[in-house]
């Protein structure tokens, strides 16, 4: 899932390899486009220092109703999302248990499922004594963290995503290992071993789409859909 990324160039590999998804950011959302599942994210790692592992919490009750704007837009879609990712706090799993306990019955009412962002510390016996089970593990938290428990949670999910992912040899591990998707930002911003590594990736067990885009352009110019507004 390269994260808010919807140029031509994903379109058309998404087309082409069934291989690509979207992992959409509050008021970053578009479309939804049926050959790019999609599933929502919470806008928390924005609101995270990674260098100091301090989050910033003045900033995430910005982000919160942008969150909330966000679940009903995917609410209000005919094509439903595959997942969305309960607001946590980043590197603090006492915390993300708080806000699940928080949070989940909302998204949980919208008929989503349910993601669990699970962060350092964190434990397959505490995720499995939760009241409100998720649906999806995503593996977020530090990235030594992130990486040394992988898999684990791949053994003991039958899903789960991979939060914060940009390099194309781990796409073949996470693959092997069962993991289900995972999402990252740097697939298109001007490293081209990335682009192409993702690409080669996608082609390599392509499954293309039958899917007319032709339903899914607009049916008047910008121009023609703003007077009809304005009438």
């Amino acid at each position: 899932m390269p994260a808010n990324s919807t140029g031509w160039f994903f379109h058309c590999l998404a087309r082409e390899t069934g291989r690509l998804g979207h992992l959409f950011s509050p008021e970053a959302q578009r479309g939804p486009y049926p050959w790019l599942p999609y599933s929502l994210d919470n806008g928390a790692f924005s609101c995270w220092d990674m260098q100091n592992n301090v989050f910033d919490d003045d900033k995430w009750e910005a982000m919160l109703p942008k969150w909330k704007r966000l679940i009903f837009w995917a609410q209000c879609q005919e094509q439903k999302a595959r997942w969305a990712i309960v607001p946590d706090v980043v590197g603090d799993s006492d915390r993300t248990l708080e806000r699940w306990a928080e949070y989940a019955p909302m998204v949980k009412a919208s008929h989503i499922p349910l993601a669990l962002a699970v962060q350092d510390g964190m434990t397959v016996q505490q995720v499995r004594r939760l009241e409100i089970q998720p649906e999806v593990i995503a593996i977020g938290g530090t990235t030594e963290w992130k990486w040394k428990t992988v898999e684990q949670w791949a053994e003991a999910f039958p899903r789960v995503h991979v939060l914060r992912c940009n390099s194309p040899t781990k796409l073949y591990e996470l693959e092997a290992l069962g993991v289900e998707s995972c999402d990252g930002t740097g697939w298109n911003r001007g490293d081209r071993k990335q682009t192409k590594g993702m690409e080669r990736w996608a082609y390599s067990r392509a499954q293309a789409t039958s899917i007319l885009p032709s339903a899914y352009t607009p049916k008047a110019t910008r121009r023609e859909a703003k007077q009809l507004l304005l009438a």
